[in-house]
């Protein structure tokens, strides 16, 4: 009798926490303007590929359809609306995401703290980075492309604009686990690429969940820390790898709905395991098991009331060595090598370089940190160890995507990264050199961003 009166009351224990839950749900902020909208963005014509450098022809067929997608929030009074968009792209330009800005402007009081570009940083898709590099015909496809990803990138979120009806917002966080640090260390410096499982790696999956007034699923965003790379250099169709996967197979389980995946700080993450279209679509199977669990639980509602805050750090350049030094470093340094190159032919040497921060707070619930570049993990697992992680969402590849950010964990080690860096870029392949460090800089300026209501209570655990 008394153990099954235990089992009775947690029991109702379960069912009371459930019913509050729902209670939490069922009492949400009032209805906000939401609206989402989704284009399919492939290229028409062959294109060169992005990413890797051994790829030097264009692409020969469509293994996959690439897609951006819009969600746009709140109205046009007050601060206006915030606008998030997905692109199925390894980098887009500044100056499309420029153009987009500004043609929306033309009609809608779009910020630019409040326009948030995500890329997926597909390795298998068009190489609009690299469009000025290119000559001749491959120019012209690419050329072709810019301006037809130009106008649906317009057309994303015009429509995502002109559709918004009231509806609501809520978020919980799941798990996925095929994101694997790729950096193999031999005597505590990198020595290549591979799969570590027990390096550092950040498997959170944060969604944000957007639903009609009457409570129909409109909307599922998803953040991951993993580069899309399954598909390697010897892969030459056009595909969205993972990311891409992940949207088809969660729109596939809940039809109507509009799934888009942005990316956090993967930068020294792979999928593992890698290399054929079937595990992409492993890949995205896993995170759309996970959605499709995650949309049974309960979730934490969110005001529609988006404060926007954003920062640009001006990184400057090192003095520029001399004569003799610079010649030897451009032997070693594609930094050093570029600012020789630009010193022979007379032209204007740079003198900083961006790299942008915004945060977007939903109220005290919820904090989107969004980073430019190719952002690598300490940087999530140093903010969720200093803010509250529970309310935390860390995504990086949003705007430009140029360069690597380490970490001083990373300049210990030395590598590819590290050489690639924005810290080499700017200290001409010396990244060490550069004080203060990336690391340091870019938290202090994400301190001055987040409430201090985010702040992690230090007796947690």
């Amino acid at each position: 009798m008394v153990r099954y009166w235990i089992v009775a009351s947690a029991f109702v224990s379960v069912q009371l926490v459930v019913g509050l839950v729902e209670l939490q749900s069922a009492m949400a902020a009032e209805p906000v303007p939401v609206g989402v909208a989704k284009v399919d963005i492939t290229p028409e014509t062959p294109v060169r590929m992005y990413g890797y450098a051994s790829r030097t022809t264009e692409s020969e067929g469509v293994a996959g359809r690439l897609h951006a997608a819009a969600l746009a929030i709140g109205s046009d009074s007050g601060e206006g609306p915030a606008v998030l968009l997905t692109v199925d792209c390894g980098a887009v330009p500044v100056e499309i995401c420029e153009q987009v800005l500004q043609r929306i402007q033309a009609t809608h009081p779009l910020k630019p703290e409040r326009f948030i570009v995500c890329n997926s940083h597909n390795h298998s898709g068009p190489n609009l980075k690299g469009m000025a590099t290119i000559e001749g015909e491959q120019h012209e496809h690419l050329a072709a492309y810019a301006n037809q990803l130009t106008d649906r990138l317009v057309q994303a979120v015009q429509r995502a604009l002109d559709s918004r009806r009231p509806g609501h917002l809520a978020w919980t966080q799941g798990r996925v686990g095929f994101a694997a640090n790729r950096r193999v260390l031999k005597d505590g410096k990198w020595s290549g690429f591979g799969a570590v499982p027990d390096a550092p790696a950040d498997r959170s999956l944060p969604l944000l969940r957007v639903t009609g007034e009457d409570g129909r699923l409109l909307a599922v965003v998803v953040n991951y820390a993993c580069h899309n790379t399954t598909l390697r250099g010897n892969f030459r169709e056009i595909h969205g790898d993972w990311a891409a996967c992940a949207q088809e197979a969660i729109e596939a389980d809940t039809p109507g709905v509009t799934a888009m995946v942005t990316v956090g700080c993967g930068a020294d993450a792979d999928p593992n395991p890698h290399g054929t279209v079937e595990l992409c679509q492993q890949h995205g199977r896993a995170v759309a098991d996970e959605v499709k669990r995650l949309l049974d639980g309960p979730f934490r509602p969110l005001p529609g009331n988006v404060a926007a805050r954003m920062t640009t750090l001006e990184i400057p350049f090192a003095p520029v060595p001399p004569p003799e030094e610079l010649e030897a470093l451009a032997r070693t340094s594609h930094a050093g090598k570029r600012l020789l190159r630009l010193q022979q032919e007379g032209r204007d040497l740079p003198q900083s370089m961006p790299f942008r921060i915004a945060v977007w707070t939903f109220g005290d619930d919820l904090a989107m940190v969004f980073f430019s570049d190719e952002v690598v993990v300490d940087y999530a697992l140093r903010l969720k160890s200093q803010w509250d992680a529970d309310r935390l969402w860390v995504s990086a590849y949003t705007g430009d995507v140029s360069k690597y950010i380490v970490s001083k964990r990373l300049l210990d080690e030395g590598g590819y990264e590290v050489n690639n860096s924005l810290s080499a870029t700017v200290t001409y392949g010396r990244p060490e050199q550069l004080a203060p460090l990336m690391e340091d800089r870019i938290l202090q300026a994400v301190e001055a961003l987040l409430p201090k209501t985010f702040r992690r209570d230090p007796s947690s655990p």
